[in-house]
């Protein structure tokens, strides 16, 4: 009896509990105003030849230059251990058994980041590495560890080109 008239009770406490850890899920993945990120929507990009024939309409949002793009979200919400991924024009042409990109040409590739909206370490960078895929050609991978959340500009230059943007970084 006791049993039954708790039920209720115990229902809308968890119901409750849900949607407090709903809601603070959310909050999270909000960005505050004081941080700009950079969206693709804002900043459109169309890839050049001979990317844009096959990655043009795919829902990728890409953000960059001619010289040197990436993919970012549409929110501009990262995880703290981001992978990111690059893109140059003259990758393509590493076609048949050759897609890779040679270990000498990627490591020209730097990647820097620092934190706007207030004090933290450096993010650890990995090395990027080369990758292929049949729709995006050859295109270097590497891994972003930020040490906290918050609003952090990434920079990135390939012998002459450079490209930055700001990213919301969560947990």
């Amino acid at each position: 009896m006791l049993f039954t008239r708790l039920l209720p009770l115990l229902c809308l406490l968890s119901l409750s509990q849900v949607s407090l850890a709903q809601e603070s899920a959310t909050s999270r993945r909000r960005v505050p105003e004081t941080c700009a990120v950079t969206t693709p929507l804002e900043h459109p990009f169309v890839p050049p030849r001979p990317y844009r024939h096959n990655l043009a309409n795919s829902g990728v949002n890409w953000f960059g230059s001619d010289t040197l793009w990436t993919i970012l979200p549409n929110d501009g919400i990262w995880g703290q251990g981001e992978k990111t991924f690059w893109f140059q024009e003259d990758w393509g042409r590493y076609k048949g058994s050759d897609h890779w990109i040679p270990a000498i040409d990627s490591t020209k590739l730097t990647v820097t980041a620092r934190r706007l909206d207030g004090p933290a370490p450096p993010p650890e960078v990995g090395q990027a590495s080369s990758s292929y895929r049949q729709d995006w050609k050859a295109f270097l991978v590497g891994g972003i560890n930020f040490p906290t959340p918050g609003c952090w500009e990434v920079s990135s230059r390939y012998e002459n080109a450079e490209l930055t943007f700001v990213v919301w970084v969560v947990k």
